[in-house]
């Protein structure tokens, strides 16, 4: 039931070429056929295994119900624009009935748009059709366009090379990235992507619990706030701590909205000087010392200005004194002195 790969991925081939080969290679006829009739691309070697193919994007339960497996918001717009549009790129669809597997329709590209013409009630939808894909041939083309796009999250991506490097223990992380078109076309480049994006899938399954029981949301945890935490505990604990210290940095973000990015400089920097600090002890630190400037939903979305002492002890007198008046707050009157200094000497 394990399915062939093709030829040119076991020379090593660039990604985007095998994509290109694989479409150039297979047989496609366009048919009309009902979108309520197509499956999720999500395949599974026996009823009681993990599923071992199928797409990156996230499994959306597709119902008007809020929440995080909701599909509905994500797909209405779309729906609204094939209502007055109609469908413009053609969905990809196909069987893997000799493969072995059921004898299902699957959606290997445009799922999106299928649901959104099931959510219009359409009768039918043209789609192009094939039988010829393997399903780790469907996968590359499905990864492929979903990454294109930029419409995967670092996290889907990590679970989704996890699942990859599951499947083919044996592969390198520079043939994975060759395979799937990841890091372009420089070895070191490629293990180094695929490297970061498989320590982030190890990185929140080892915290996981930390998560759920510190209430963080996962899409504050990028992968480049995860190499962050990793890199500070490895480099202030050591490699057998790192992880109890990774946990710490986690409880101490949950509890305060400074930026993951500052509290990791703090914790290094005071390291550096001799003078290691707790995570929790660093947001205190980085309270007292630093202007939060607001500057989007989410605390690793904000600017964050560290000033010498001096200058802060003046600048809370000040806002002490003005804001009775005022109403605005600390990163308010630093703004508005900015302003004015800019204004004075003509660059505003």
């Amino acid at each position: 039931m394990t399915s062939k790969l093709n030829p040119l991925m076991k020379e090593g081939v660039f990604g985007s070429e095998i994509a290109s080969s694989i479409l150039r290679r297979i047989n496609v006829r366009r048919i009309r056929i009902d979108p309520k009739l197509v499956k999720r691309f999500s395949l599974k070697l026996g009823e009681n295994e993990w599923e071992t193919y199928g797409t990156a994007r996230r499994k959306y339960v597709w119902t008007r119900s809020e929440g995080p497996n909701s599909g509905w918001a994500n797909i209405e717009e779309l729906a609204q624009s094939i209502q007055r549009d109609g469908i413009i790129n053609t969905p990809l669809v196909c069987s893997f009935k000799k493969f072995g597997y059921r004898d299902d329709i699957v959606a290997v590209q445009g799922w999106r748009r299928i649901r959104a013409a099931v959510l219009n009630k359409f009768e039918w939808i043209e789609v192009d059709y094939t039988e010829d894909l393997t399903p780790e041939e469907a996968e590359i083309l499905s990864f492929k366009e979903n990454y294109n796009r930029e419409q995967l999250t670092d996290l889907e991506i990590s679970e989704f090379l996890h699942r990859v490097r599951k499947r083919h223990p044996d592969w390198s992380y520079e043939k994975i990235g060759e395979i799937y078109g990841l890091g372009g076309k420089s070895p070191e480049n490629r293990r180094k992507v695929v490297g970061t994006y498989l320590a982030h899938y190890d990185f929140i399954e080892c915290h996981r619990e930390d998560v759920k029981k510190f209430d963080i949301k996962l899409r504050r945890l990028t992968r480049g706030i995860t190499m962050q935490i990793r890199a500070t505990a490895r480099e202030i604990v050591g490699e057998e701590r790192k992880e109890e210290f990774e946990t710490e940095i986690l409880r101490a973000i949950s509890k305060d909205s400074v930026p993951v990015v500052l509290l990791c400089k703090t914790l290094r920097g005071e390291h550096k000087r001799g003078n290691p600090i707790t995570p929790l002890e660093a947001v205190r630190l980085i309270k007292n010392k630093a202007v939060l400037v607001r500057g989007g939903k989410g605390g690793d979305h904000d600017y964050c200005l560290v000033i010498p002492d001096k200058i802060a002890e003046a600048l809370k007198r000040y806002e002490h004194e003005r804001s009775s008046n005022t109403g605005k707050g600390f990163s308010g009157l630093l703004l508005e002195i900015v302003e004015l200094f800019l204004k004075r000497e003509g660059y505003l």
